[in-house]
């Protein structure tokens, strides 16, 4: 087992020796808290080959091993019965617990670094010194509290039995507090996955000077893809060929309306806009979309370059892309749809954070390049197309039909294969429309995960679940694989 697999084995036992602890019972849950918090940039390093994880990294991991070590330690020696008696003479706990909380917060500092910017600001907030300090004391005077309650209903520690069942009844009027103390790992789990907006950069007009550009990535027949950089952000840098307009005054005011809209869409699984760059070269503009680079590309790239991909890493991949479809989905009550949901529309970051794109400026893109109309006879749009588009061409395109789309995707993801491989058009039509037909899921995909594909390509647009109830599945999928590892 490699240190990666220990830390998350050693995290386990002490979430689950947790429920047996008898004294102590804030400090340690503080510790419990902290570890789940801490074990979400590790997930990033395990998602990682093994070469790839730096000496830097390897070091950290040693570092918080100890530190969960220790911790284990104080959890276990608290839930056992012989040291109430030990607890209740003492009255004075909490100087045990200093050097192992110091450790985890010296740890999170270094793992703070795999975090993406937007992620790391919230995940630091868990650990800062002065908040952590405030925390421990309140915890150490609750089990102060507890302690006094436990001697005046006790008369003082006469009979190990009575204290045990006096503790007993102490810790059943706490249930209350206990499901607040874990709901609130669950708040601080989830703001880990969120956004915080107040701290991004606003979606802007950037000067060419602030641009470096590294590599190119992709050259089409309406704009050039390049690597580059942006205020030390790794960015994309799309720029135009033969623009529709030379009406930079148009453009800008089409940006300008835009970016307002596209604020509610800020979210760690759809694809970060920084701005527009507009050039003016011989009195002609040339304009220049900046976003989020995603150094694996696609997520049909990522599919088919690595198809031995493990399931953790597959179920994260469907997690984030719901994610990011739901966010999508929810943003205002007249709900924002795609429109061409497909595994080339997600790209996919170092981390294996999978984020959604194909919409972001779609009208500043629109009113600076020439498009082509969508050919819906082409088969590689006709393979995420509902069955009830496929039968009637002019069925209005609503949530279920993009459900229908995402689960193609999440068979893709599933598979690795790619959709309708070698049929034709007609061929497609015939096998979805008249057979209900689906392409089989492999027989090791996990059970749950098959059911949630094949209920989003149900042939019945009202079978389909939502995306919220995908995202809620998926997690619970995930959850549960992260228990069982």
């Amino acid at each position: 087992m490699d240190i990666v697999e220990r830390v998350f084995s050693v995290a386990q036992a002490i979430h689950a020796q947790f429920e047996q602890v008898k004294c102590c019972k804030h400090q340690c849950q503080r510790l419990v808290e902290r570890i789940q918090i801490l074990l979400e940039p590790v997930r990033i390093l395990r998602a990682q080959p093994r070469k790839h994880i730096s000496p830097h990294e390897e070091g950290l991991l040693k570092k918080l091993l100890q530190t969960l070590g220790e911790a284990q330690k104080l959890v276990t020696k608290y839930s056992q019965a012989s040291w109430i008696q030990k607890f209740l003479r003492a009255h004075s706990v909490g100087e045990e617990f200093v050097w192992v909380n110091e450790s985890l917060e010296d740890v999170a500092q270094g793992l703070s670094l795999l975090l993406q910017a937007e992620q790391k600001q919230t995940f630091l907030e868990a650990f800062q010194e002065k908040t952590c300090r405030r925390q421990d004391a309140e915890d150490l005077r609750d089990d102060r509290d507890f302690l006094d309650q436990v001697i005046a209903s006790t008369e003082g520690p006469k009979d190990l039995a009575g204290e045990i069942c006096m503790d007993r009844q102490c810790l059943e009027s706490k249930v209350d507090w206990m499901q607040g103390e874990l709901n609130k790992i669950v708040r601080v789990m989830e703001c880990l996955k969120k956004v915080n907006v107040g701290k991004r950069e606003d979606i802007t007009e950037i000067k060419r000077e602030q641009l470096t550009f590294y590599r190119h990535l992709q050259d089409t027949e309406s704009y050039d893809l390049y690597e580059g950089e942006y205020l030390k952000y790794p960015v994309a840098i799309k720029t135009f060929k033969r623009p529709l307009t030379t009406d930079i005054a148009k453009v800008r005011d089409i940006f300008e309306r835009e970016i307002q809209a596209l604020k509610k869409f800020e979210s760690p699984n759809i694809l970060r806009m920084y701005g527009i760059c507009i050039e003016e070269k011989d009195g002609s503009p040339c304009f220049s979309i900046v976003m989020e680079y995603c150094r694996h590309g696609t997520l049909r790239d990522v599919l088919s370059r690595h198809r031995d991909l493990s399931w953790d890493i597959r179920i994260r991949m469907a997690l984030g892309a719901a994610r990011g479809l739901y966010r999508l989905h929810q943003t205002e009550e007249k709900s924002r749809l795609h429109g061409c949901i497909c595994s080339s529309k997600f790209l996919v970051a170092g981390d294996y954070c999978v984020k959604l794109s194909g919409f972001e400026l779609a009208e500043t893109e629109t009113s600076i390049k020439r498009k082509a109309k969508k050919n819906w006879k082409q088969l590689s749009m006709l393979a995420y197309a509902a069955p009830e588009n496929l039968k009637d061409s002019s069925y209005p395109y609503k949530r279920p039909c993009e459900i229908y789309s995402f689960g193609i995707v999440l068979w893709e993801i599933a598979t690795s294969k790619i959709p309708f491989e070698g049929c034709t058009p007609q061929e497609l039509r015939e096998k979805i429309c008249s057979h209900h037909y689906q392409d089989p899921v492999g027989e090791d995909c996990p059970a749950e995960l098959r059911k949630i594909i094949e209920r989003c390509r149900a042939f019945e647009p009202s079978q389909r679940p939502s995306a919220e109830e995908i995202v809620d599945l998926l997690a619970d999928l995930e959850k549960s694989r992260n228990r069982s590892s």
